[in-house]
């Protein structure tokens, strides 16, 4: 492993305009002309905010009403995320709130989208609370082996081993 690597906080960016590229995917997956990709690209992306940090660009976009949020991650070099937890913790902490809630969803096959090594979480920016769940806080930060194998916590951190 490597050294660990210091969480940055998330800092807001500007979506820049779409790319030549962009804009051929879209008319080709959704069989548009390039008129209405470009369209359909700019509704998308007024719908959205951006996010960055030196790990991650994070993609938050308001759903159905102002309280639902989707919440798309995804590694600023492209590749795979090898996940911290504690990341997408943060990450919904600072930009829908630590009180709030959201999940990660394994949907039916026919719901499936994987397309761009991105993870997907929805949930709510007003505090709903999802029926599912623990009711109570249970956090042990000590490092430490519970001496099941492959059952092991680390200190309190935020750092992630490149």
């Amino acid at each position: 492993m490597g050294k660990p690597h210091k969480w940055q906080p998330l800092r807001q960016a500007v979506v820049k305009p779409a790319s030549d590229e962009l804009i051929a995917e879209t008319m080709r997956i959704y069989d548009l002309s390039e008129k209405a990709a470009r369209q359909m690209i700019d509704d998308y992306q007024a719908e959205c905010e951006m996010w960055l940090n030196d790990l991650y660009q994070v993609q938050v976009r308001r759903i159905g009403n102002e309280s639902g949020v989707h919440i798309n991650i995804r590694r600023r070099d492209g590749g795979p995320i090898l996940r911290d937890w504690r990341h997408f913790q943060q990450i919904k902490n600072e930009l829908i709130g630590p009180e709030c809630e959201a999940v990660e969803l394994y949907p039916a096959e026919s719901r499936k989208w994987d397309e761009s090594n991105k993870y997907h979480l929805f949930g709510y920016s007003d505090g709903t609370r999802f029926p599912i769940g623990f009711e109570m806080r249970n956090v042990d930060y000590t490092d430490r082996s519970h001496g099941n194998a492959g059952m092991r916590q680390r200190g309190k951190t935020m750092e992630f081993p490149e």
